[in-house]
């Protein structure tokens, strides 16, 4: 029987080691696969919906093979709760530092403001979130229920500022913390789910991102 030397020993293992350079490389090439599958992922969701979507078609759509998406995430429902983190991490990383700003503000009204404008900057900056959002609201599954819990966590982390912003506007008295969210979300969604509608809207039509997001600023902030 054969018997290695030191020498052949170490360098059999300094060849299969990759370098640092190629390790950090590699793994800039997966995430950047990862977050096409997601994108992809997205668009085919929001738009067809999920149990429609198939792997094969997240593949076309991303140029990305079938079996590199399977080695990636192993399930469709797996990629889908990729999308879904990506979905609410963007609202997160938008609304929940103004949250924790506004904890420090005496200005309540305000910061209240801010935080509604975040909420209408990243759903019209990224549509296919709303109509995922809404696509899975419709249904009773754990689809939904992932959504839920964590758009909850949302809803009530502001639900403090709302009450004390409630107290320094007339305007705002007429709702409640429900009732208001319910009001942003129909406002602000409605357009990106049924744009042809929206633009047959005179005030509507036409209009860039900035003009929307007064529009429904001032809808529901008419001071």
């Amino acid at each position: 029987m054969y018997e290695w030397t030191n020498d052949e020993s170490r360098e059999l293992v300094y060849m299969k080691k990759p370098s640092g350079k190629q390790g950090k490389r590699s793994a800039e090439v997966a995430e950047k696969t990862r977050a096409e599958i997601i994108a992809s992922a997205t668009e085919l969701f929001s738009v067809n919906g999920y149990d429609t979507t198939t792997l094969r078609e997240i593949a076309a759509h991303s140029g990305i093979a079938h079996g590199t998406i399977r080695h990636h995430f192993g399930s469709k429902f797996e990629i889908w709760k990729a999308v879904a983190d990506q979905v609410m991490l963007h609202y997160q990383i938008q609304l929940l530092p103004i949250v924790s700003q506004a904890a420090q503000s005496d200005d309540h009204l305000k910061s209240f403001q801010r935080v509604v404008r975040g909420f209408i900057k990243v759903s019209i900056e990224h549509p296919d979130f709303a109509r995922l959002l809404v696509r899975e609201g419709t249904t009773n599954n754990e689809r939904s229920a992932y959504f839920q819990q964590h758009f909850v966590h949302i809803h009530l982390a502001i639900e403090l500022l709302f009450d004390k912003a409630r107290s320094e506007s007339s305007n705002l008295k007429r709702y409640n913390n429900d009732s208001f969210f319910l009001a942003l979300l129909s406002l602000t969604f409605f357009p990106l789910l049924m744009p042809n509608l929206a633009q047959s809207l005179p005030s509507v039509k036409d209009s860039d991102r900035f003009n929307r997001e007064q529009f429904i600023f001032g809808v529901l902030f008419p001071d």
